[in-house]
């Protein structure tokens, strides 16, 4: 099995991506800088920008990781140990391939979805820092909160279409 081009390509896009940010808004950050905000919007949390940098590299590398560990992983686990609707069916001698292919790829989707969030947030907590003032949450937080649970329900919608009701018929 090769791992599927699109969300691979998707994932380090993203990377790539965190590490222009990364290399842009380093310099230009002040020393400590919000990074949690309240209901209301206000800045409520600050952490130093050392600190809070590395964390994100930190996180978006273990996602990484995590997503190519697991792919891998699910080629070799037993049938047993993966939980889709009417698994004997569908983890059959004849079917393993592919399913084990489809829920690697949806995984993966579900990987370049958290990743693609937390480059966004990082943004918009890079972008209210950079511009200093009044240190509040704009608007389009909650499109890309809105975008990111959009997205991992439309993953998990193809998966249930996929796998959920009763298996076609075998002759």
């Amino acid at each position: 099995m090769g791992l599927k081009r699109a969300p691979v390509t998707a994932m380090v896009a993203l990377v790539a991506i965190a590490i222009a940010q990364f290399s842009h808004y380093y310099p230009i950050l002040p020393d400590r800088i919000a990074v949690h905000f309240g209901g209301d919007g206000g800045a409520n949390g600050w952490s130093d920008t050392r600190a809070f940098m590395i964390t994100y590299g930190a996180v978006e590398a273990m996602i990484v990781i995590m997503a190519l560990v697991v792919a891998r992983i699910l080629e070799r686990v037993p049938s047993s140990m993966v939980n889709i609707p009417n698994r004997d069916y569908w983890l059959a001698e004849e079917r393993r391939r592919a399913t084990i292919d489809y829920v690697t790829e949806q995984f993966l989707w579900i990987e370049c979805l958290t990743l693609a969030f937390l480059v966004a947030l990082a943004q918009i907590i890079f972008k209210v820092n950079a511009r200093g003032g009044l240190l509040a949450l704009p608007q389009n937080f909650w499109v890309t909160l809105v975008a990111f649970v959009g997205g991992i329900g439309w993953v998990c919608l193809r998966i249930v279409k996929r796998f959920g009701g009763k298996p076609p018929r075998t002759t």
